[in-house]
């Protein structure tokens, strides 16, 4: 039997239930699975965090190197997530065909959410592979028999820190270049993460 899963806030909820309730419910979820990118060049990244934090007054700690990444996409629960679910995730995972790809980062801009507003980097080249990349992913989850839909306007961006000040997108000197050769699948519970899965992308 299939399960439906629902879009909230960029990561899917398990079960269906009518959108305003799963709204409130994702404030109090304490299990989750989150496919993610680690992209490489921690330096050079933060290297760019710390020139922005200065250039516009920024108080916001710059993220820790390892806590780096470009979000695919998440599955929640109001609850512990069973581990059928579990096995049928990391099972589509496995089917999951794509080739490796260059991600390049080129310009820099505050994302307007909330009172901590994230500051992000934006990528142009090899954003619509991130896409596709989900789209797989989504594509893999249904063919387990875990309902998921994807994401309207997803944004590829990896978050470098969180300020009260907009940053206006600005353009990298030097655009950064990362080598996207795995993706990888994280478990949230009660707040403590740890990667429970990674797979190659040949090429």
């Amino acid at each position: 039997m299939s399960r439906q899963l629902q879009f909230d806030f960029g990561t899917t909820v398990l079960g269906s239930r009518p959108p305003a309730r799963l709204a409130r419910q994702a404030r109090v979820v304490s299990d989750a699975l989150m496919f993610r990118l680690y992209p490489g060049q921690p330096g050079q990244i933060a290297a760019i965090a710390d020139t922005t934090r200065r250039a516009h007054g920024l108080t916001g700690n710059a993220r820790d190197p390892g806590h780096l990444h470009v979000s695919l996409m998440g599955l929640q629960d109001g609850r512990a997530i069973c581990d059928t679910t579990l096995q049928d995730v990391l099972a589509a995972a496995a089917k999951v065909r794509a080739t490796a790809f260059d991600l390049v980062f080129d310009r820099i801009v505050s994302f307007r959410n909330g009172a901590r507003k994230p500051l992000v980097l934006l990528c142009g080249v090899g954003a619509d592979l991130v896409v596709d990349l989900e789209r797989r992913i989504v594509g893999a989850l249904n063919g387990e028999g875990i309902r998921v839909r994807r994401r309207a306007g997803f944004v590829p961006h990896c978050t470098v820190l969180y300020d009260n000040r907009l940053v206006p997108e600005t353009p990298l000197d030097r655009p950064i270049i990362v080598r996207v050769e795995e993706f990888h699948l994280l478990r949230s519970q009660d707040g403590r993460r740890r990667s429970i899965g990674s797979w190659p992308l040949p090429g």
